[in-house]
């Protein structure tokens, strides 16, 4: 089901409800949704407990999608070149008992994300985000070269499917991690 027909339908079923449902809400739903309306109603009731308006921001605390600035802030420091603040962040989140397996698929994401910001005009149709995220997508969009931003998707794939398989995941990220923010320490001439 269309994105646009899903939040229609949904807005009807939060005027019933008497939830306040905001049309960015509603589209975020939508599209979280990917075409599946009973997902999408499903959402919606868990938004339900949310008080006010039901806008992007509470769909996305509902949905999971909030509190990834830590992905952002391993980006810059990737676009930076700043293999310290990398280590940082990866050392906070390890201490959180973040995944490694997980922080890798989520930075792969995150680099498409990126890679379909660059490349077309309408990304919000390809990207499942807030808005405000959207707009950070973008810039980052304009700070990367397409060989980057390729060359890093293909490594975080490559490496996050061997990294299940590795004794040592938060080392084989830290390793991957600081090959993406100094290209020069890659054996791959394509890091250029």
């Amino acid at each position: 089901i269309e994105p646009e027909a899903i939040a229609e339908r949904l807005k009807e079923v939060a005027l019933k409800e008497n939830l306040t449902l905001a049309d960015d809400g509603a589209m975020l739903i939508a599209r979280i949704a990917d075409g599946a309306m009973r997902d999408a109603l499903s959402l919606l009731d868990r938004c339900s407990s949310v008080e006010g308006v039901i806008d992007s921001t509470a769909v996305a605390k509902s949905a999971g999608l909030a509190g990834r600035e830590y992905i952002f802030d391993l980006c810059d420091s990737i676009i930076e070149k700043n293999p310290a603040k990398a280590l940082e962040i990866v050392d906070r989140l390890y201490n959180d008992s973040c995944d490694m397996e997980r922080l890798m698929s989520e930075l792969v994401n995150h680099f498409r994300n990126i890679m379909i910001a660059k490349t077309t005009k309408t990304p919000d149709k390809f990207i499942v985000c807030t808005p405000d995220e959207l707009e950070r997508y973008k810039a980052d969009a304009q700070n990367i070269t397409y060989g980057s931003v390729l060359y890093i998707m293909e490594t975080l794939c490559k490496e996050s499917s061997q990294l299940k398989y590795s004794a040592h995941q938060r080392a084989h990220t830290e390793a991957v991690l600081i090959r993406l923010c100094s290209p020069e320490l890659s054996t791959d001439t394509s890091a250029i």
